[in-house]
């Protein structure tokens, strides 16, 4: 099946998967299971919606229902799951880490020891966008260029961060920046406003189609020594591929660096409603797989998230060793 497909087939899963949920507009059940998500447009919300289709097939969860909440993303999910506001909340992993540390946009408010993983998700690439006629090949280009980034307190922007550190000197920075919400920054490129928008994602979705179509925009690479010495020393990033031939006029694979979509909680959560959550996505996991393109990758082992990072809720530990997916 040609990614195309793929992506037009995922329209309709998405489509699905909403329908499954109760609507994020609604006003909330007294006792609702708040799950907190991304953008329309994003990955997070209709695969936030599928866990809580998932987790509404079993019929005793009637009264409590899981219901997907639309939010800019990790950092306000983090913050939502911190303060109580949602149950549960999807992030990048480098974001999670940075919350649990103290770090990054969570500096100010210190490390959180009771925030815990429970399901790792699809890999999320670092991506660059750029103009066909920009001169941009390399993310060292950026340097001087016009570039389209998230608005203050996106997960990404943390990425960028981290990565501008070790490639320092090469590119001192990005000077010439305009804080763009996720829906504004194909405008901005096609416009001409922007040289190149960055952003994080699992891949296809529909903001790079988007971006790739009507723009006819090039994604860029982010790999070379800068990245190896990085990959080496966060275990919470991973390297990754843009498939070639995912966007029209991408033909090649296109090598950048990336982290893993984790949905999180905090040890304050009772055990047996995280373990209900597991379960749901586990003994549903054939389902579950296609209620989007970004899924359909995954296997069972995993959605076990790895405990060298951050540490793994109780409840989700429990159920995973019953499972045999873990043995310690």
């Amino acid at each position: 099946m040609s990614f195309r497909r793929l992506i037009r087939l995922g329209v309709a899963m998405i489509a699905s998967a909403v329908a499954g949920c109760t609507a994020a507009s609604d006003a909330l059940a007294p006792n609702a299971v708040s799950l907190a998500t991304g953008i329309p447009g994003g990955v997070y919300h209709p695969v936030g919606n599928a866990i809580c289709r998932m987790f509404n097939l079993d019929g005793k969860h009637q009264e409590t229902p899981c219901i997907a909440v639309s939010s800019d993303g990790s950092v306000e999910n983090i913050r939502r799951v911190e303060s109580g506001d949602s149950a549960f909340g999807l992030s990048q992993t480098d974001v999670a880490v940075a919350a649990f540390n103290g770090e990054g946009p969570f500096a100010g408010a210190g490390p959180d020891p009771k925030l815990r993983m429970v399901i790792a998700l699809y890999p999320e690439a670092f991506t660059v966008v750029a103009r066909a006629d920009s001169g941009i090949r390399d993310f060292q280009d950026l340097r001087g260029k016009r570039v389209g980034i998230g608005t203050s307190g996106v997960g990404y922007n943390f990425t960028r961060d981290v990565i501008l550190r070790f490639y320092g000197s090469a590119t001192s920075g990005l000077e010439r920046v305009l804080e763009l919400a996720p829906t504004e920054q194909n405008q901005a490129l096609c416009n001409n406003k922007v040289d190149a928008v960055i952003f994080e994602a699992g891949h296809p979705n529909g903001l790079t189609q988007e971006a790739t179509t009507d723009c006819r925009a090039r994604l860029v690479p982010v790999a070379g020594q800068p990245i190896d010495r990085l990959l080496a020393t966060h275990p919470d990033y991973i390297p990754s591929t843009i498939p070639g031939g995912m966007y029209v006029g991408n033909p090649g694979d296109v090598p950048t660096i990336g982290t893993r979509a984790v949905l999180v909680s905090t040890g304050n959560q009772p055990d047996e409603l995280v373990y209900a959550t597991v379960k749901a996505v586990f003994d549903n996991f054939a389902t579950f797989r296609q209620l989007h393109p970004a899924l359909s990758i995954l296997e069972i082992q995993d959605i076990v998230p790895s405990a060298s990072v951050m540490p793994i809720h109780p409840g989700a530990l429990k159920f995973y060793r019953e499972a045999g997916l873990v043995h310690q």
